[in-house]
């Protein structure tokens, strides 16, 4: 995800686009998730799209600006080929960001996944940062979003079922949103408390004199992974050097 925000030639993103394509065919999951997600995100594409297409003068490279002129226009609104091709570009990116998201989400156990950040993070305990606990509220936030999404349609269909209408008009579905939302913070925060009791039962006291459960060893994928990430990186370097197209 960091080198995806940082690329800027179209080769980069062809090539990452292919290497994501092969990770979701190793994965062997259904195309059919990440189309789901990236639809939700649709409007966000579009956007990006208008406003770069919009406004060129401010989201060209400098080395462009001065030869940008309106190509076409539409109801008296001009329209750059340029600012569109910046405008595809930059939804590209976003949505191989939003892609990463999903195929990492989708291919790692929770608990591996904090566990991780738990690692990467270790040097700051030096300036006495909470590693430990910054993981732990992780591990409990992606544990309870499905908890709270089924708590939400549990009281969305009570509410139905007493007379709430979610349809019509923008307005009158934020307006219909409050009595869901209402009773939805106060089972978050009563859950909440309750986790809280139980880990105090339990004797949690932090990061303070415990040892993990699982001890990680470096095995032999884990150093071709590395090394497969390196290359990648290193690829994507070779690209951004190129004479740009």
């Amino acid at each position: 995800m960091t080198v995806l925000m940082w690329v800027e030639s179209w080769r980069a993103l062809i090539f990452w686009t292919l290497l994501l394509a092969l990770m979701t065919q190793r994965s062997q999951l259904p195309p059919r998730l990440f189309v789901r997600n990236l639809r939700a995100f649709l409007w966000l594409f579009v956007l990006t799209i208008l406003l770069q297409a919009l406004s060129p003068n401010f989201s060209a490279p400098l080395e462009v600006t001065e030869s940008l002129s309106p190509q076409w226009r539409v109801w008296g609104i001009s329209i750059s080929w340029t600012g569109l091709l910046l405008g595809v570009k930059y939804a590209w990116r976003l949505a191989l960001l939003i892609f990463v998201t999903g195929l990492l989400s989708f291919t790692t156990i929770p608990t591996d996944l904090t566990d991780g950040v738990e690692r990467l993070l270790k040097p700051l305990q030096r300036w006495r940062v909470p590693v430990h606990e910054l993981a732990l509220m992780s591990t409990l936030a992606l544990r309870f979003v499905p908890t709270i999404i089924d708590e939400a349609e549990r009281i969305q269909k009570a509410q139905i079922s007493r007379g709430a209408d979610f349809s019509g008009s923008l307005f009158k579905r934020i307006q219909a949103l409050v009595p869901l939302l209402v009773p939805l913070f106060v089972a978050t925060f009563q859950r909440a408390d309750d986790l809280a009791v139980a880990m105090e039962a339990r004797c949690y006291r932090g990061s303070a004199g415990r040892v993990p459960f699982r001890e990680m060893r470096f095995e032999t994928r884990d150093f071709l992974m590395a090394t497969s990430v390196l290359i990648c990186v290193a690829m994507t370097l070779v690209f951004e050097k190129l004479p740009r197209f």
